[in-house]
C-alpha cells in the first residue's frame, strides 16, 4: 500500500511538472508577440527606410533593449511559473518613476497601436511619482492589459493609460466584458469571445500572468466593466 501511495505521488508530480512547463511555453509565447511585433517593426524600417544616422541609432538601441529584456524576462517567467530558481534574475522590485514607465510602456506598443489608428493617452499624477516594482514583470503586465484593450476596441479609438499614488489602469471604451464573465477572465484558457480569440492568436492567458505579477508585488488586480461602454483593468498598488 505504501508503495502504490508513493508511485501516485510520483505520477502526480510528474503531471504537475508537465502542466506547469506547458503554462511557461503558453506564458512566454502570449509575452513574446508584443516586443517581437515592435522589434520587427523598427528592423524592417531599418532596412527598407533611409533613416538619419541619430533615426538609426535609436532603432537600434531600441532593439538591442528589448533583446535584453526578454532574456531577463524569460528567467523571471521560468522562476513566476515555479520550473527553477537560477539566483540570476529573482524577483527585484526598484524604485521607478512612473511617468517614464508610463511613456516605455508606449513606446513598446506603439506598432500594435498603429494597426488600428489608436491613440493611447498617458495621465501620471503627480508627475514626479515614484513606485517600487520589477519593471521587467509590471511591462509584461501593462502589456497584457493594452493588447486586451485595443482588441476590444474599435478602430480610431482612444485607451488611456493612468497611474496615480493609488493604483495604475488602463481605460478602454470598447464592447466590455458580460459581466457572467468579468469572475472568470482570470481563469487559464478561458475566453470571452472564443471565436474572435483564436481567430487573432489568443490562448486566454495575458490576465492569468497579471494576476500572478500582480499578487507577487502584493499589489491587489481588479477589472470594472460595462457592455457597450469598455473596460477598465488596474492595479491597486
Amino acid at each position: 500500500q505504501t508503495q502504490l501511495e508513493q508511485k501516485r505521488n510520483l505520477l502526480e508530480e510528474l503531471k504537475d511538472a508537465v502542466r506547469r512547463q506547458e503554462e511557461f511555453t503558453a506564458n512566454f509565447a502570449h509575452e513574446l508577440k508584443t516586443p517581437m511585433t515592435s522589434i520587427l517593426g523598427y528592423a524592417d524600417t531599418l532596412l527598407t527606410v533611409r533613416l538619419q544616422r541619430q533615426q538609426q541609432e535609436r532603432a537600434l538601441s531600441y532593439i538591442s533593449s528589448e533583446c535584453r529584456r526578454l532574456s531577463r524576462l524569460s528567467v523571471k517567467m521560468l522562476e513566476l511559473t515555479g520550473l527553477y530558481e537560477t539566483g540570476e534574475a529573482r524577483f527585484a522590485p526598484t524604485e521607478n518613476s512612473v511617468k517614464s514607465f508610463l511613456e516605455d510602456s508606449r513606446q513598446l506598443n506603439l506598432c500594435r497601436l498603429k494597426e488600428k489608428n489608436i491613440c493611447l493617452e498617458l495621465q501620471c499624477e503627480p508627475a514626479d511619482l515614484k513606485k517600487n516594482f520589477d519593471k521587467d514583470l509590471l511591462l509584461s503586465l501593462v502589456n497584457n492589459f493594452i493588447d486586451n484593450a485595443v482588441k476590444a476596441s474599435a478602430d480610431n479609438s482612444r485607451l488611456i493609460l493612468e497611474a496615480t499614488a493609488e493604483k495604475l489602469m488602463v481605460q478602454d471604451f470598447g464592447k466590455g466584458i458580460p459581466a457572467e464573465d468579468l469572475d472568470k477572465v482570470t481563469e487559464a484558457f478561458y475566453m470571452v469571445d472564443k471565436s474572435r480569440s483564436r481567430a487573432n492568436g489568443s490562448v486566454g492567458l495575458g490576465l492569468v500572468l497579471c494576476k500572478k505579477i500582480a499578487d507577487i508585488h502584493g499589489f491587489q488586480m481588479k477589472i470594472e466593466s460595462e457592455i457597450g461602454k469598455g473596460t477598465c483593468v488596474f492595479i491597486e498598488w
